[in-house]
């Protein structure tokens, strides 16, 4: 199913707020939660409404960085919320409002003051990753200052309020599959983006962000051992832990460790054996017939550059310890395309690509596979 088809699907079907989960409408908004999978980087969650007993006057879908947040409750998301009419769809980067409203309840404020206090702080820290945005010229052209869901009531006011940078569309004029499409890519560039800049504005301590970059998790501790003998392939769990090898400390994370499993997956539908356990510092190794391809995957923020230069490095020089040089094939893995400036680069250094797509792999390196 196409963005567009699973975008504008409920909006045919008479949404009811005051219906049941069983409505047409809401269960096509189930199936746009699953399709919606295919037009998002591996590793992204997404997660619909309609979860809760009583079904919301603001339909949305929304997409997570697990590294960030697994609610839209608190953190930064991606959403697509409908206007209550069902005639407009913004794209919205956005935060969670029960978490700026809890610490206005925490600080004393109660009934219409604590969410008007909740939107003020919301409002106040979208200002600032929006200004920040402007500073590296990540705003789209046809940028929306502000969204209008034409609903009361606490949480479409706290979407409002809550709304850094996004787009509006109607679907009485619905835009076409590609700018739907190049859309929302713009909106992981941004997602990172904002996940930075809310960073540093923490660790300056000038203000206090309610907004959290990151939920607080459980930090796995796993060493990885310099045996390279032997090797097997075992999908890591995705939430981050920190693996060690030799004297070097590093983060492993979820969305990392989702494209890896998934591209070894697909390595194996291919007759490669994939291994990422026992192999030292290198994330994947691809066996066939006394063969190996050298892997090295990354996920692509606001800077397509640094993560090619990130992989160009760690390829060769992984070759270098582990094989003393050898000639193998090179394989840079990503999670979304890259530019094609950069596929050049990593031609002339004879390194080959694969990028993950709408659900499809593509680049040079397939070619390898076969």
């Amino acid at each position: 199913m196409t963005l567009r088809e699973l975008l504008s699907v409920p909006t045919t079907l008479n949404y009811d707020h005051s219906g049941d989960g069983q409505q047409p409408a809401q269960k096509a908004l189930v199936n746009s939660r699953k399709e919606l999978l295919n037009h998002v980087p591996i590793g992204y969650l997404v997660r619909k409404s309609g979860v809760a007993p009583n079904l919301p006057v603001i339909p949305w879908i929304s997409i997570l960085n697990p590294e960030l947040t697994t609610t839209t409750q608190a953190g930064l998301y991606v959403v697509y919320l409908y206007g209550a009419d069902m005639k407009k769809l913004y794209l919205s980067m956005n935060q969670g409002y029960t978490r700026h409203e809890l610490v206005a309840e925490e600080s004393g404020y109660k009934g219409k003051s604590k969410t008007e206090r909740a939107c003020e702080t919301l409002r106040n820290e979208a200002k600032d990753l929006l200004t920040e945005l402007q500073l590296r010229g990540l705003v789209p052209n046809k940028n929306i200052s502000s969204i209008s869901l034409g609903a009361e009531g606490d949480l479409p006011k706290g979407y409002e309020a809550g709304h850094i940078v996004g787009f509006e569309y109607s679907f009485t004029n619905f835009p076409n599959e590609n700018e739907l499409q190049d859309n929302l890519d713009a909106m992981f560039t941004i997602y990172d983006a904002c996940r930075s800049i809310n960073d540093e504005i923490r660790s300056l301590g000038q203000k206090d962000r309610i907004t959290v970059s990151k939920d607080p998790k459980t930090v796995n501790r796993i060493s990885t051992k310099n045996d390279i003998t032997t090797g097997f392939f075992e999908p890591r769990n995705t939430s981050e832990y920190v693996a060690h090898f030799t004297k070097m400390t590093y983060q492993v994370s979820p969305l990392h460790e989702a494209l890896i499993t998934e591209f070894a997956k697909f390595a194996e539908t291919k007759s490669w054996e994939p291994k990422n356990k026992k192999i030292g510092a290198r994330d994947l190794v691809l066996v066939n017939n006394g063969e190996e391809i050298l892997v090295e995957a990354k996920t692509v923020g606001q800077s397509q550059e640094l993560v090619v230069r990130q992989a160009i490095g760690q390829l060769f020089s992984y070759r270098y310890v582990y094989y003393d040089g050898k000639n193998i094939p090179l394989v840079a893995l990503f999670n979304r395309p890259i530019a094609e400036l950069w596929q050049g680069l990593l031609t002339s250094l004879h390194i080959d690509f694969i990028y993950s797509q709408e659900n499809k792999w593509e680049g040079t390196g397939l070619r390898l596979l076969k």
